[in-house]
This record gives structure tokens, sequence and C-alpha cells, in this order.
């Protein structure tokens, strides 16, 4: 069966907002003589806010509250989300979908407020998505490895898939390849961290691994060819 609509993960995948989380964090880590891991990262992407917080406080044993984590990594996203550039070929596919008439939605473990601030240097480009579906949205009781952000996703489409198995998923991190297997829909995995840090489950069960959304071919899941090849 033909992927009819398209859902994709925000950090990491369209944006280059990893390296600034991986950023912020270890400044935030600093003062503890704590170092931020890529493990302990692995554990948080897809999570929301809180739930990252958590892990985090968790992983490196930090003497904070979860409030003082969300009050203190939050002014430093201020500074540092706005200047988030968008991935190599992030621009192209999705401007290829548009033009195609692809329904496209955004299924992200950031909060409304952040996907605004992320994306702030590229309003029009993420006003192509509809849905755009976030961490704190009603819909949401669990975020990622469970699949109700991208069941939301497929729910709140102007024209819903007939069927999951009619999604394509582009993830870059292991829970949200388990979210979208656990929705019922294919995935093609694009990993921000080396792919020796991934769970080899989850790059076997992906349907597709590749290195760059450059690499994509549409062709392959029965979605229109790119007009420039």
């Amino acid at each position: 069966m033909s992927i009819t609509h398209c859902i994709f993960d925000l950090d990491g995948l369209l944006l280059d907002t990893e390296s600034i989380y991986t950023e912020c964090l270890q400044i935030l880590c600093a003062p503890y003589g704590k170092n931020f891991s890529t493990e302990t990262k692995l554990q948080m992407m897809g999570k929301s806010s809180l739930e990252a917080g958590q892990i985090l406080i968790r992983n490196l044993n930090l003497p904070m509250t979860d409030e003082e984590f969300l009050t203190k990594s939050n002014d430093i996203y201020q500074e540092a989300f706005p200047s988030a550039e968008l991935l190599p070929g992030a621009e192209r596919l999705i401007q290829h979908l548009a033009s195609h008439n692809i329904p496209m939605a955004i299924g992200t473990g950031s909060s409304h407020e952040l996907f605004l601030l992320k994306t702030s240097g590229h309003r029009e480009l993420f006003k192509l998505f509809d849905p755009v579906i976030c961490t704190d949205a009603n819909e949401i009781r669990l975020t990622k490895p469970e699949p109700d952000v991208f069941l939301a996703c497929a729910e709140k489409f102007p024209s819903p898939p007939l069927s999951m198995s009619q999604c394509l998923v582009f993830e870059d991190g292991e829970n949200g390849v388990r979210a979208a297997i656990a929705a019922g829909m294919k995935v093609v995995l694009v990993p921000s961290l080396p792919l020796s840090n991934y769970d080899p489950s989850v790059i076997q069960h992906a349907t597709l691994t590749l290195g760059s959304l450059l690499k994509f071919d549409p062709v392959e899941f029965g979605l229109p060819p790119f007009d420039d090849i």
C-alpha cells in the first residue's frame, strides 16, 4: 500500500536543534561537575521537557527539582533556539511534498512554546504542516515511545489516512521509531547521532535507515519523484 501521508519529527530531523540541546544542557550541568552523556541524551529524545528533565536529574544525580530544571533550561533555550538551522534535505523534501499536495504533519516532543521558538526563523516553511502536534496537546497522554503523538497526527489531518500503514514517519530518535511502529506506521530513521549509539533492534525494525534526508527517494514509498531529478 502506497504512502499517502507523511509525519515528521522536529528536533534533529528537520532542525539542527540536537546539537543546541547538547550545548545548552552541558551548560546547565557544568556547575555541578556533571557531563551530559550520549546515553542520557538518547533516553531524553522525544520526551516532554518535564520528563526529559527528570531523566537528566536521575541519571546525573543533579541537586535540583523538576521546576528548577524547567526554569534554568528554559532561560538557556530562549537565547539558543531561535538560531536553529534546517538540516540538509529538509526544505527540499518539505517543499516537494507540499507541491504535490501530500498531507504533512509535525509530531514532536517539544511543547508548543518551544516549537514556535525553534521554528521562528522558518515560519513560512512550517506553515505547510497541518496539523502540528506538540507534546502538551490535549490529545497526548503518553509521550514517545508510546504512539499517542503520531496517532493524534493521523486523526487531525484535514483528510485522515484510510489506514495507519499509509503514514510514513520520519524520525531521528529511538523513542520516535518505537512510537511510529507502535502506531502501525512505516518509519524512516535518519539518526542525529552516530548509528553505533542506537539499539540494534531499533535499526532492524525501522522501515529504512538513511544518513540524511538528502538520501530519501520518495518513489520507494509510492510518492511523486523529485522534480529536479
